[in-house]
């Protein structure tokens, strides 16, 4: 009772017999009940998390969905090895792993003019050569005046900037250096290496380097999972952030409590997965609800509110009870 004033001692001991609206007596000995503590074991409020652990390499369009049922909408993350980001809907939020990603790569040498009739294959896209000058349609390429200009004429084919063929779909052309140029996969990873390249030329020491694409490298799992730890950062709608250790991200409710269990997830990984093949949140826990200086004793324990709790807080302090003396 230290925090009675000296007249509210007088009038609860009997001394003062006078009414005074000041007192407020009856308050006071309201708080002191509220303090006595209640038996129990109070908790504070437990955020639900999950695990994605990454178990291999990652590559382009793999996706990671969460889905908050008290949000409007979900997030789809796709990983993409591609520079210009290229989602399979566009409404997805891109997790970018170009940097992680190598491009497969090929060389040709082409340093005689072609002769019409040579070809030059880039997966099934078939390049011809046709007489200087003749070139005016998808798949020709003009024979030029020299081996300059084939080359040349080539490479425009190749990226599409010739007026009439489209841009291969799976590679570009750098300019010749020399006699030499190197095509580069689109899309980054070992899918790449399967890209087909093909020559039918007539000077027979003119080819490629090798028979299809090389070099191409797929995401580790490490890398997977800085890239879906930087993307869940940077734009989760669905209250949910991310903490990663080794090739493990931990995916964890922005609000503490139960309500987090709902939080649903998937993934169409081949090298991953949630924990257990879980597809929701788990672990959520509502704290005891209570106001400030509210206690509680357990054997243990004694518990004291140190602000107003709701089912999201974690306001409850805790003091050993200790052994008797």
């Amino acid at each position: 009772m230290d925090d009675l004033t000296a007249t509210e001692l007088k009038v609860l001991n009997n001394v003062s017999r006078r009414y005074n609206t000041t007192v407020e007596l009856g308050t006071k000995v309201q708080a002191l009940i509220d303090r006595i503590p209640s038996t129990g074991t109070p908790v504070n409020a437990v955020a639900a998390e999950l695990d994605l652990v990454f178990t291999s390499v990652v590559i382009d369009g793999e996706t990671v969905t969460v889905d908050n049922p008290l949000v409007a909408g979900s997030d789809v993350y796709e990983f993409l090895a591609d520079d210009e980001q290229t989602k399979t809907d566009e409404d997805n939020i891109a997790v970018d792993i170009t940097a992680y990603a190598a491009k497969a790569v090929g060389t040709l040498t082409l340093a005689t003019q072609p002769t019409s009739g040579d070809t030059i294959t880039i997966g099934t896209t078939v390049y011809t050569f046709v007489p200087d000058g003749t070139a005016n349609s998808s798949g020709e390429v003009s024979v030029g005046a020299d081996a300059g200009e084939a080359q040349e004429n080539l490479v425009a084919a190749i990226n599409g900037t010739d007026g009439f063929n489209d841009a291969h779909t799976l590679v570009s052309a750098a300019d010749f250096a020399l006699d030499d140029m190197v095509v580069t996969a689109f899309i980054g990873g070992t899918a790449g290496n399967a890209i087909a390249t093909t020559a039918d030329l007539t000077d027979g020491s003119d080819d490629w380097a090798g028979a299809t694409l090389a070099s191409g490298g797929n995401c580790s799992a490490a890398n997977a999972a800085t890239a879906m730890t930087a993307a869940l950062t940077a734009s989760d709608t669905q209250g949910v952030g991310p903490t990663k250790d080794g090739s493990t991200v931990t995916f964890t409710a922005d609000t503490a409590g139960a309500a987090g269990n709902d939080i649903e997830v998937a993934e169409t990984l081949a090298n991953g997965a949630f924990d257990g093949d879980a597809t929701e949140l788990a672990g959520g826990v509502d704290a005891t609800v209570g106001t400030v200086e509210t206690c509680y004793i357990d054997d243990t324990y004694l518990y004291v509110c140190v602000d107003d709790n709701t089912v999201a807080d974690s306001n409850w302090r805790r003091i050993a009870v200790g052994s008797a003396y």
